[in-house]
């Protein structure tokens, strides 16, 4: 998906850094060593066909590289679109850190993951990133059900 960002970035924070960035190993793999954290940030873009919306964009950012090798690789989350759907964790298997069995979580739509039978989760650290659907059961709440559960969360 191609898009422009419109504006100025707002609510921008460190979701992670150093060995908390899941991409790390990648990272310095194709754009070398340095202080690797994980940004994210809210922000107006233009879709193809001059479509605007807010939307959440998450990047990678380094100190210590060199300049040309400074790149970011960006996440767009369409925020008017995102629906935040509730699934069941049922299984956790090499993720027992990041996933309790047994417990309610957001999932944010993904259709990329979702075509590689994945869904982005949003853990135990707050942040969210990909997981096998096949750990999940989609919940259907009663809405007013529903509306305390992302309430509390």
């Amino acid at each position: 998906m191609y898009f422009r960002i419109r504006g100025d970035l707002t609510d921008v924070e460190t979701i992670a850094t150093g060995t908390a960035v899941r991409e790390l190993p990648r990272l310095r793999r194709l754009y070398g060593r340095g202080r690797w954290r994980k940004r994210k940030g809210t922000v107006q873009v233009e879709l193809t066909g001059g479509v605007i919306r807010l939307a959440e964009v998450h990047w990678y950012e380094a100190t210590g590289i060199a300049v040309e090798n400074s790149k970011s690789n960006v996440i767009l989350i369409d925020m008017a679109t995102r629906a935040r759907q509730l699934v069941l964790c049922l299984r956790n298997r090499g993720y027992e850190a990041s996933l309790e069995r047994r417990k309610l979580y957001q999932v944010i739509p993904d259709p990329n993951a979702q075509k590689h039978g994945q869904l982005r989760v949003i853990d135990e650290s707050g942040e969210d990133y990909l997981y096998p659907a096949s750990f999940f059961a989609l919940i259907k709440l009663p809405p007013t059900l529903r509306r305390r559960v992302l309430a509390a969360a």
